[in-house]
């Protein structure tokens, strides 16, 4: 598989993240990205990375999941006391 490079522009359109955040991420090699002879980054990005907004959905999803299902285990735990 080749290897796709976005912009910085795009790649900070597409995830919803800042300039300054991202330049941290790759200058803290969170981010796989080169500079061109130009001086302008291209980010490596790959088919498993979402948007900012679709994790956070999830993450939140996920707590909300979390949080029932330990209600649940309460609800349970104390049916079986009595």
């Amino acid at each position: 598989m080749q290897e796709k490079y976005i912009s910085m522009n795009a790649y900070m359109k597409k995830y919803g993240l800042g300039y300054k955040t991202v330049k941290n991420m790759i200058e803290n090699k969170e981010l796989e990205a080169i500079k061109t002879e130009g001086g302008q980054y291209k980010i490596k990005i790959s088919n498993d990375m979402v948007s900012k907004s679709v994790f956070e959905e999830e993450h939140k999803k996920r707590i909300e999941a979390e949080t029932t299902i330990g209600i649940l285990q309460k609800i349970l735990l104390e049916r079986s006391e009595k």
